[in-house]
């Protein structure tokens, strides 16, 4: 604690935890033990009613402002959610990569760009230890 040094954090909250099973143990039984009782018993906080399983629902990712996020579509009916559905991909149309301009090995796939000059080279080894010549 950064107020008074000489209060021992270890024994406050031990006194703490004593005073409040006293004065539960003093609302139990219905006595006060010196202490003035509440007017009116404490009640439990109301807790929200947990929500039924949804017969359909559907996850998709988006991307949002450039962050890539997941939205839960839940309904009732599948019709229904599917249109949702349609409507939220509408909104969100996924966005075009350019195509590959890489060059590929008609025998092994892509092709490594030269260190030493323009062009691509294969990078693959052959079965006899000499080097791919696809161009």
């Amino acid at each position: 604690m950064r107020g008074d040094p000489r209060i021992d954090c270890n024994r406050l909250s031990a006194a703490i935890a004593r005073r409040a099973h006293e004065l539960v143990q003093a609302q139990r039984d219905g006595a006060t033990n010196g202490a003035e009782a509440p007017s009116q018993p404490a009640q439990p906080p109301a807790t929200l009613a947990s929500l039924p399983e949804a017969p359909a629902s559907v996850n998709v990712h988006l991307d949002v402002a450039g962050r890539q996020v997941q939205l839960t579509l839940r309904d009732t009916d599948e019709r229904r959610l599917l249109a949702r559905l349609d409507a939220m991909l509408q909104r969100f149309p996924v966005a075009t990569t350019p195509a590959d301009a890489t060059p590929l090995c008609p025998r092994h796939g892509a092709m490594k760009p030269s260190t030493k000059g323009k062009g691509w080279y294969c990078p693959r080894k052959l079965a006899d230890g000499s080097w791919c010549r696809g161009k």
